[in-house]
């Protein structure tokens, strides 16, 4: 998850407690003018079940706990993909070499998100990742022109 998406869930997340904290004043003013009602009155009303309030706080709190920990969870499976430098590599040539033509950084990144399931980042792909296999010797990926790469053939 990029900063920015984690920075709009932190906010939309604030946003729900600020809502909830409303709710809440609400239900303890209605509360509290119901408590003055009853000192002030000498007709019998029916008490409210404070079991059934604090049975749906449960659940509320149960629903905003999960959802909180699944947050996390994805957050933290976020980083434990992290993918080497060599499988990249690898699945990188063996795309140029089965497509037998340059491809684009644009062409290259979608191939590598919708095939393999490889998540890479768009600048990270472009600026580290295949300058460093144009220079490394062992990955037969070379610079066609700009923007665009492709299968370096070896010399024998």
């Amino acid at each position: 998850m990029d900063n920015s998406s984690e920075k709009k869930y932190v906010y939309e997340q604030m946003k729900l407690i600020v809502e909830e904290r409303r709710e809440l004043t609400k239900q303890y003013h209605d509360l509290k003018e119901r408590l003055i009602l009853l000192d002030h009155s000498n007709f019998k009303i029916e008490s409210v079940k404070l079991d059934d309030f604090k049975g749906k706080e449960k659940k509320d709190d149960f629903k905003k706990e999960s959802e909180y920990q699944r947050y996390i969870l994805s957050k933290n499976s976020h980083r434990s993909k992290i993918i080497s430098y060599q499988t990249i590599g690898l699945t990188i040539s063996s795309l140029l070499k089965e497509a037998g033509r340059p491809l684009s950084n644009k062409e290259i990144y979608t191939l590598l998100n919708e095939t393999n399931e490889i998540e890479v980042n768009y600048k990270n792909l472009t600026m580290n990742i295949l300058p460093k296999m144009n220079k490394d010797s062992k990955m037969n990926v070379e610079r066609a022109y700009r923007g665009y790469w492709q299968y370096r053939l070896t010399k024998i």
